[in-house]
């Protein structure tokens, strides 16, 4: 076993692969494995997507795909089946970290029973809740779980866009529902968990995880962020929100607020949507309706390495989600490039924009109220700067060698 201080071998299971786009998640666990790479860690990242064979990444980075095919058809069993038929392989290592929830029955079963020590992310709710979003029949937060009431409600919120997809999605949700079970079964086995946000960690200490267990690290600032302001913070304004076009985000409260902003203020207020998701359209119509239409710009997706120019060319970052948002990149994206941040008060995100932003009740109503004051007091620019400042807290500098601690931890328990 690897002493304290030295370098670590370490298998890291990665929610797709270090090339891809993907999601948040996606991007965060290859900062990840890049930062501890750099700092002389033997990093082998074990990718659920086969990376492409002239994958880009560190030379010192080893890739390996974990076999995902055959029954059963539920990528979420595929994945555990593949680490417990691997449990040897992984035990050659100190540590196994993986970024995906959802593998826990396997490393708690099978890689707990090595001399590896495991650890996992907790990036979200996908580990006590097969939805991921902790929002009970998708209205209300959700303070518990069971077999009954998750089953009730992963059904009743599965609709699709067509008649094929609403019996797919039940069903997959379903499968996930099963691994929650198995996952929350082995809980203890686990060596040690990597929470975002101190409301993460309570939240799963409140669902029964082992709470010393708990490590909050933040996500990693993305240094293609850090760059100059680009905008002056003068009429129109330009506003601009980046995420899944989804109900749990908030995104049907954008058009009503910068239709308000619009009747309220003499200075001219644009809207630029950056995402995808099956809410576009009704906001589109929405948008046409309340007579904005040709102030709102909806890109759809735009590739990450383009994101920050987008990001310092706006005034205001606005997210008006609904549910416990458990940390959320685009906060760091939003505050790096000096853009401030206006944000319904969920989950942790008051302790994320700090200084850098204001946060709001959630309503439409306090959302206007805060980003027409911030305008007409011309608060903006010094937003922007304290925005710069408090990104420095995210930097790998910072975070990296919290996963260091962490790791050093659960191998000397």
């Amino acid at each position: 076993m690897t002493m304290t201080g030295e370098s670590l071998a370490i298998a890291f299971i990665h929610p797709s692969h270090p090339e891809s786009e993907g999601t948040g998640a996606t991007h965060s666990a290859t900062r990840i494995v890049s930062e501890l790479a750099d700092r002389g860690h033997d990093v082998t990242v074990y990718c659920r997507e086969r990376p492409p064979e002239d994958a880009a990444v560190d030379p010192a980075i080893e890739l390996r795909s974990l076999d995902r095919s055959g029954y059963p058809y539920h990528t979420g069993f595929q994945l555990n089946d593949a680490i417990r038929d691997r449990a040897a392989e992984f035990g050659a290592y100190d540590v196994v970290h993986s970024y995906v929830m959802n593998a826990m029955p396997a490393l708690g079963e099978a890689v707990a029973d090595t001399d590896a020590a495991t650890v996992v992310t907790l990036n979200a709710y996908g580990a006590v809740c097969p939805k991921n979003d902790l929002r009970y029949m998708d209205r209300e937060a959700c303070a518990s779980n069971g077999l009954a009431k998750c089953a009730a409600c992963t059904v009743a919120t599965s609709g699709g866009h067509d008649e094929y997809s609403a019996p797919y999605r039940a069903a997959s949700r379903l499968g996930y529902l099963e691994l929650v079970r198995r996952g929350e079964a082995v809980a203890d086995r686990i060596d040690g968990y990597h929470a975002l946000s101190p409301h993460l960690k309570s939240t799963y200490a409140d669902f029964g995880f082992p709470a010393d267990r708990l490590a909050v690290i933040p996500n990693l600032l993305d240094d293609r962020f850090d760059r100059p302001h680009e905008s002056d913070f003068r009429p129109p304004y330009d506003l601009l929100y980046v995420g899944a076009l989804a109900e749990h985000k908030g995104v049907d409260r954008l058009i009503p607020i910068l239709a308000a902003l619009n009747r309220r203020h003499e200075a001219d207020f644009r809207l630029t949507v950056v995402g995808d998701g099956g809410k576009q359209s009704q906001l589109a119509a929405a948008a046409e309706r309340e007579g904005v239409g040709s102030a709102v710009a909806f890109t759809g997706w735009v590739p990450n390495a383009d994101l920050p120019a987008l990001f310092a060319d706006h005034d205001c970052f606005v997210y008006p989600g609904q549910w416990d948002e458990p940390f959320g990149r685009v906060f760091l994206e939003a505050l790096a490039t000096g853009t401030p941040v206006v944000a319904s008060d969920v989950g942790s995100v008051a302790d994320i924009v700090g200084d850098g932003g204001r946060v709001t009740d959630g309503s439409v109503e306090e959302f206007v109220e805060t980003i027409g004051a911030l305008t007409a007091g011309d608060d903006l620019p010094t937003l922007s700067e304290r925005a710069k400042e408090t990104v420095d807290a995210y930097r790998p500098s910072t975070v990296v060698p919290q996963f260091e601690r962490l790791y050093e931890r659960c191998l000397d328990g």
